[in-house]
């Protein structure tokens, strides 16, 4: 209790321009032997603009292949299949990531996982070469997913469905 009524002391006082250095099992506004200055400015909270942002699946009028991108689907002329709401201060192949997960935990990717990249009026041996690819492209995701962490429960889920990608690539011949 003591050691949090001096830091809350010390980070009011660091409002007037002093630098806080941890010593030992406190904080001083004087330097300690190896001391190194600790950041006390309040932390800003999202200085750039909102936490997440919006992003969309999309059906091309022409094809049957389903498409994530990241403005209104009307802009590009294309269907709406779905949009979903990801954080915005992260690369777009996590954002992808992130919302392919949500998309998957709603039970929605299920039924549109044959038409998602290839058309069904394809030839089969196209349309065995597109399997093959969309199984690739499932594991490639699942993989980022998992090197992305989270909860005992989503590694799971990650684990059983690279599992099932993996089966059906052999079953397919990929």
């Amino acid at each position: 209790m003591h050691i949090l009524i001096v830091l809350g002391l010390l980070l009011a006082s660091a409002a007037h321009a002093q630098e806080v250095y941890p010593c030992g099992n406190s904080y001083s506004s004087e330097p300690c032997k190896n001391a190194k200055t600790v950041d006390v400015t309040p932390a800003v909270r999202n200085p750039d603009g909102p936490l997440t942002q919006l992003i969309y699946l999309c059906k091309r009028p022409d094809k049957s292949e389903l498409w994530w991108i990241d403005r209104p689907c009307a802009q590009e002329r294309w269907t709406l299949v779905e949009s979903v709401r990801v954080p915005s201060n992260v690369d777009w192949d996590t954002q992808l990531a992130i919302a392919q997960r949500k998309r998957a935990q709603s039970g929605s990717q299920a039924s549109h996982a044959r038409n998602r990249y290839y058309s069904a009026a394809q030839s089969s041996d196209r349309a065995n070469e597109g399997v093959c690819e969309q199984l690739s492209q499932r594991v490639d995701e699942l993989d980022r997913m998992a090197r992305a962490g989270g909860s005992v429960r989503t590694m799971e889920w990650i684990r059983a469905q690279r599992q099932d990608a993996r089966d059906r690539q052999f079953t397919a011949g990929c």
